[in-house]
């Protein structure tokens, strides 16, 4: 979408919010700091090239270490400022034509009449399936408290909107603002302990209640209408085609914190939220559902009560008064004793006779209102609010059975070659004895393994989604959790989805598919159904962005014709993050540019920490998000997008090999390139920060390869060469267009989603990055010895900069949306301070290791994250 945008608006909610800031730090600080901070910005506002960033960075580099903290406190905080501007910006009247829901899903609807019968739309719609995976994020920054500070400034900002405000409620709006503002100043950004698991649960379900508990229904709404408008099939009340997942407080993947005892505790959780929101729900309807007027059956039910609808909430109610004070005593207690589960029938039944009464009476206002939003509530989110995923590193499992084995005095599973992994497990499959001695002692890591088993046997299915296989790479690692569900008492229809991550993998994912669909026990284990998840994260640190996207695409083609060879119906599982570098891009264009056919079972994809509050943490984010999604899928579905022929998938393997051995050859081969990382970024420092539960690192040893990819993508974006994001895709586009294939990769670039996609994200990348930031690191952090292997790495960013120019015959980065590059540039203007602050507060932490140098450089960190927006 290139409409340009009038940014008048958000201009002036910029400067609003930045002059409350500055009477803030002025009352608070003192006129000497704030006259300070106005000449750092003016600085950096006409700071042009080296020398007068220099000059700049010479200013900064003198201020002593209270001041820098409160200096980069305010660069901080109007980032944070100028992103809720921006978010309430794309959720306003001016741009809702570019970006609202009911637009987006009209302007797909309205393509899709051009060439779909009215009939296959509604049943596109009917086929549609949206699971969103929330997971927790080890660079999430933002506090709660901050947070909801956060929405209560954008909520200021849509009230100022309005054109008939008075000249009190104008004034009261500004107070408030002032207030706001002040308290953000006033807060600490940071936990002074880090959160545990659960703390991070009870974040992702703040985020339902906050926002999507009332998004879904609206965003539901809005397709009501638009099928009203369109002359499409109404929506049943019962049509839910959004779910919501979760990974926080399952995944205990290289994350020691998330044992057995967390995921329980979380499922508890859960249910007490679905209870406590739903509680909300009922008693609102029965202060409001006063009609008196119903059918037989409803007058049946309520015992021919005066008021019949109350009469029949009132004892649901009490039923969830009762169950959520017994869930709280079991969660505050951790008491065994664990009240049953609310069945999705008991929410459901007296709802649905509501409703249907009030349709026979012809009380459809009444209806359709409230009681339909309960409704699509139930089917959407249940008495367990979430599915929980649980996903475990293969190699546990491994280490789980090599344990048993021995213990059965088999030998040791672990030496055992794939066949025989093979040939044991299936025979254990089919073998109806207990396969676990009652007087086995495991090892304390193995029972930790064993009890996540016991805890997923003792979980109603209903609360539960995938168990994923971090690391998968062979059939027997797909066998061995099935052997394990069985020897537990698991519900053995609960899918056990493999993630293909690294380059290899991916390559193997289909031949893998294939062996176990070969066996006809597997495929009457799974009942013809299949979730596989497709690594993104892993596979770029691999491989590299270019290399590792073809990868991913090659591979959902092939796991799509086995299934389909083998009449299994696949879900593919996109694990995709916020940045780039782990697969990030604007959810209509990352879903347009999927293979054809690999959404007609739906899409289930992980919304990552930051990203979650950035696309999912107000109502109208959330709504338009949505939006977004159901129209790219529908889309998707009735008009996938062609299938490269013979001529660009040759070339697309060439660039692919390419990327991938320039990309390795600089951070595998060169030997200097983790010493260098390690100096020219905070890699070392983002392991004292506050943040996640879980370990930068899966070891404690070892260099890239055991570093987590969102630090390593959140360490590059820090020092502005986000390198993760880039590296090894330029160079294979030039050594392309050097051998005579420009006009082939322009074609491919006009006609081709999958290719045009790659190109946008690098365009977005290199808008970003700053060389001269890069520099000004290496110069202030990195021996004489490793400089040389920066310089190198920047004039490799320039001339694939240039190169990607070339290709797309433009003469600037964003030409086409100057709205976006008009963003990047607000925010550079208070980004390059932070980072320049940064890099000083580095090198005084490496020398003294003072506290008060290490809580400004945290806030220089929180602060350059927000000016980068998606960093993890």
């Amino acid at each position: 979408m290139t409409t340009e945008l009038d940014t008048t608006q958000l201009r002036k909610n910029v400067r609003l919010l930045g002059q409350i800031l500055g009477d803030v730090i002025r009352a608070s600080e003192g006129p000497a700091l704030f006259e300070q901070v106005e000449e750092i910005r003016k600085c950096s506002k006409s700071a042009r090239g080296d020398d007068t960033l220099d000059a700049l960075f010479d200013m900064l580099r003198s201020l002593e270490d209270e001041t820098i903290l409160a200096i980069a406190r305010a660069f901080g905080q109007f980032l944070n400022l100028a992103n809720i501007a921006d978010q309430y910006h794309t959720t306003s009247t001016q741009t809702a034509e570019r970006f609202s829901a009911p637009a987006t899903m009209s302007r797909a609807i309205s393509v899709l009449h051009e060439s779909q019968e009215p009939a296959d739309i509604s049943r596109g719609l009917d086929e549609l399936k949206i699971d969103l995976v929330l997971t927790a994020h080890p660079t999430e920054i933002t506090r709660r408290t901050l947070i909801h500070k956060h929405g209560e400034v954008n909520r200021c900002l849509s009230a100022l909107d309005r054109n008939n405000l008075s000249n009190a409620e104008r004034h009261e709006l500004s107070q408030r603002l002032s207030e706001l503002v002040a308290q953000i100043w006033h807060t600490e950004e940071f936990r002074s302990e880090r959160p545990t698991p659960v703390d991070e649960a009870r974040w992702g379900f703040a985020v339902i209640e906050n926002s999507l508990w009332d998004a879904i229904p609206a965003f539901l709404r809005d397709v009501d209408q638009l099928c009203a408008e369109h002359q499409l099939a109404p929506r049943p009340t019962d049509w839910h085609p959004v779910q919501m997942s979760s990974w926080i407080g399952g995944d205990r993947d290289g994350n020691p914190n998330v044992t057995s005892l967390v995921t329980r505790r979380v499922l508890l959780l859960a249910q007490w939220e679905a209870c406590d929101l739903f509680l909300r729900d009922i008693s609102g309807l029965i202060e409001e559902l006063s009609v008196t007027t119903a059918n037989a059956g409803l007058q049946r039910e309520a015992d021919n009560a005066r008021e019949p609808y109350r009469a029949l909430l009132k004892p649901l109610r009490e039923t969830l008064i009762q169950q959520r004070q017994q869930l709280e005593t079991a969660i505050n207690e951790e008491s065994g004793d664990v009240p049953a589960p609310l069945t999705f029938d008991e929410l459901l039944s007296p709802l649905k006779l509501c409703y249907q009464s009030l349709v026979d009476c012809g009380v459809t206002a009444v209806a359709n209102g409230r009681l339909l939003d309960t409704l699509r509530r139930v089917h959407c989110f249940g008495p367990h609010l979430i599915k929980l995923d649980i996903r475990q590193e293969s190699g546990r499992h491994t280490q789980a059975l090599s344990e048993l084995t021995q213990a059965l005095s088999l030998g040791d599973y672990a030496e055992w070659s794939e066949e025989e992994r093979q040939s044991w497990l299936n025979a254990e499959l089919l073998n109806p004895r207990p396969l676990i001695p009652n007087d086995w002692q495991p090892s304390p890591p193995v029972e930790e393994v064993f009890a996540t088993f016991k805890t997923i046997a003792e979980t109603p299915r209903q609360a539960l989604g995938c168990y994923v296989i971090s690391m998968a790479g062979t059939p027997s690692d797909v066998l061995a959790v099935q052997l394990l569900f069985k020897a537990t008492g698991c519900p053995l229809d609960m899918p056990v989805s493999p993630l293909f991550e690294t380059l290899d993998d991916l390559d193997n994912a289909a031949v893998v598919i294939d062996q176990l669909l070969n066996d006809p026990a597997y495929k009457q284990r799974i009942k013809q159904q299949l979730v596989v998840m497709i690594g993104y994260s892993d596979s770029a640190k691999d491989a590299g962005m270019l290399a590792a996207g073809w990868a991913q695409y090659r591979a959902q083609e092939a796991l799509l014709a086995v299934c389909d060879e083998h009449q299994i119906s696949l879900q593919l599982f996109h694990g995709r993050g916020g940045t780039i570098g782990r697969g990030g891009a604007p959810a209509q264009q990352a879903l347009l540019s999927q293979p054809p056919g690999t959404l007609k079972n739906g899409l289930r994809v992980t919304e990552q920490g930051e990203m979650i509050r950035t696309k999912l943490g107000l109502k109208p984010l959330a709504v338009n998000t949505l939006g977004q999604y159901a129209s790219a899928i529908l889309q998707a579905n009735l008009t996938p997008p062609p299938a490269p022929p013979p001529e660009w998938r040759a070339l697309m393997d060439q660039l692919a090999a390419r990327s991938c051995d320039g990309y390795r050859r600089w951070v595998r081969d060169e030997p200097n390139f983790v010493p260098y990382f390690r100096q020219a970024t905070p890699e070392q420092e983002l392991a004292k920060l506050p943040l996640g539960s879980r370990p930068a690192r899966r070891r404690s040893d070892g260099g890239i390869a055991s570093l987590r990819a969102i630090p390593w993508i959140f360490a590059w974006s820090q020092n502005r060469l986000m390198l993760p994001a880039w590296l090894g895709a330029g160079e294979a586009l030039q050594a392309s267009i050097e051998s005579g294939n420009l006009g082939t990769l322009q074609e491919m670039a006009t006609n081709w989603p999958f290719f045009a996609s790659r190109l946008s994200m690098l365009e977005m990348v290199f808008a970003k990055a700053d060389l001269v930031i890069a520099a000004l690191y290496d110069r202030m952090l990195v021996i004489p010895e490793l400089k040389p292997l920066g310089s190198g790495l920047r004039d490799q960013l320039a001339s694939d900069q240039a190169t990607l120019l070339s290709l797309l015959e433009s003469e600037t980065l964003l030409s086409h949306d100057p709205w976006v590059l008009e963003s990047i540039g607000l925010r550079n203007v208070y980004t390059a301070p932070l980072n320049l602050l940064q890099a000083e507060l580095l090198r005084r932490a490496r020398e003294t290791h003072d506290p008060a140098v290490e809580q400004a450089l945290m806030v220089t960190i929180a602060g350059v994250a927000a000016g980068m927006r998606n960093t993890g």
